[in-house]
């Protein structure tokens, strides 16, 4: 009997049942859409970030006291503290390795180029790593022992990983050992164009380079003379050593448990300090570096940590307000379509009270006419939402959309309860309808 009630009463009112499934599927649309954009493209979008510069920056833990005159950094040479260039390999194979986009080591010196005085920085400009290979372990003191994904055996990196934003006027370095890369400054200074040739002398020992393009970035870069970091090391008498590495991560923005672990991270409870170590806080990936890597001291960039994770905070959050509004007019509209029909079918439901019919009856059965509505909006929602996501990725982000397999149950459950929600008030009103005052048409 239920079901023949149902279907006569959906099919009677189709008018009305189109324009609240209507209103649920426009809110489910926008909700998978949304929530599809949200799930997968924050780190899309940290991904882009990270093309903008280094977030972390490592450096010897005995850092030599420099002064910096007119651009240049001078530092005694025996305070000077290294790092090992053969440990860098280990930044991958941190906990969060895998959130490692990229990183480069740096060498730097005054040194003499045709007659001036500049700053020589040697560097990795692309180059394809070995990493250390084996499992990656890590037990901790609540008993429980993680093991991250495996990285593959090799590894490109180098400055043209970190800072691909640079503008080049020329060609990058192929880390040839006679080749050069000079800051705009420098070149006007020096008067060499792409194709010259400069002599720098350092230390007693003279080599000349070749420039290959002039780096233009608004910053100290174009101050700078950037070589292969095996020739600044010949240069400068310094086989093997690095002082200072940029590294490029992905981080999740800080909470309030990353904020404790920032001020000690021993003093967090075992179950806390587990949780805080595998999520990739840029605090906990400092930790893990500085504990891979031996005498060396990460230290985080925050303005540019707190800038990315800022934006993708609003962005989230931007997201999630749009969707609400959506689901709340749904259920506006879900709520307003249902009076209408209470109103409508007064005398219908007085004279199913006469013969017998009790409250719950009556609001079970509106109740399942929204859920029937809610669940119809809600697939085809979901469907045109997951279509509106990858048009929203291409065409706003230029990177596509996956689907999470989380999303269609989610917004199928979400658009059958604003249903409900919305036929709530109605169906109370159903149900405490006196059969006397309606069937008399008062």
């Amino acid at each position: 009997m239920l079901p023949r009630l149902l279907w006569k009463s959906l099919r009677g009112r189709r008018s009305r049942v189109a324009l609240a499934g209507g209103a649920l599927a426009v809110a489910a649309a926008l909700a998978a859409a949304l929530l599809s954009v949200a799930l997968d493209i924050s780190e899309k979008v940290a991904r882009e970030l990270r093309a903008f510069g280094a977030n972390i920056t490592v450096v010897p833990r005995q850092e030599s006291l420099e002064v910096e005159i007119g651009g240049l950094r001078y530092a005694a040479a025996a305070q000077a503290a290294y790092l090992a260039e053969v440990d860098l390999p280990k930044l991958k194979t941190i906990f969060w390795g895998h959130n490692i986009q990229g990183f480069a080591p740096f060498l730097s010196a005054p040194v003499e180029a045709g007659g001036r005085q500049v700053l020589l920085v040697g560097t990795w400009f692309d180059r394809e790593v070995v990493l250390p290979q084996g499992p990656r372990k890590f037990s901790f003191s609540s008993g429980n022992v993680r093991e991250p994904e495996s990285e593959g055996s090799r590894f490109r990196t180098g400055l043209r990983a970190i800072a691909p934003w640079w503008r080049v006027r020329g060609r990058w370095v192929e880390d040839l050992p006679g080749d050069a890369m000079v800051g705009k400054a420098v070149a006007a200074r020096l008067g060499v164009a792409p194709g010259d040739r400069v002599p720098v002398r350092a230390s007693g020992t003279e080599r000349t380079f070749r420039v290959t393009g002039l780096i233009e970035t608004g910053g100290p870069e174009e101050d700078q003379l950037f070589v292969d970091l095996a020739a600044a090391q010949a240069l400068l008498g310094l086989p093997g050593k690095v002082d200072r590495v940029q590294v490029s991560a992905l981080v999740k923005p800080d909470d309030v448990l990353a904020m404790r672990g920032r001020r000690n991270p021993q003093g967090l409870p075992p179950e806390e300090y587990e949780r805080w170590y595998c999520s990739p806080y840029i605090d906990a990936i400092t930790y893990q570096i500085e504990e891979a890597i031996p005498r060396a001291r990460a230290k985080a960039v925050r303005q540019v940590a707190e800038a990315e994770g800022a934006f993708l905070g609003r962005l989230t959050l931007t997201l999630v307000l749009v969707s609400a509004i959506a689901i709340a007019t749904a259920g506006l509209g879900v709520m307003a379509t249902m009076t209408t029909t209470v109103m409508e079918r007064r005398r219908e439901i007085g004279l199913m009270k006469a013969i017998g019919a009790e409250p719950r009856q009556i609001a079970r059965q509106f109740l399942l006419e929204a859920a029937l509505c809610g669940v119809a909006g809600g697939g085809l929602g979901t469907v045109i939402g997951l279509l509106l996501a990858k048009f929203i990725g291409r065409q706003v982000f230029q990177v596509p959309i996956a689907p999470s397999p989380i999303v269609v149950p989610f917004v199928l459950a979400l658009a059958v309860l604003v249903a409900l929600l919305g036929a709530a008030l109605p169906t109370w009103r159903a149900a405490r309808l006196e059969p006397a005052t309606t069937l008399k048409g008062d």
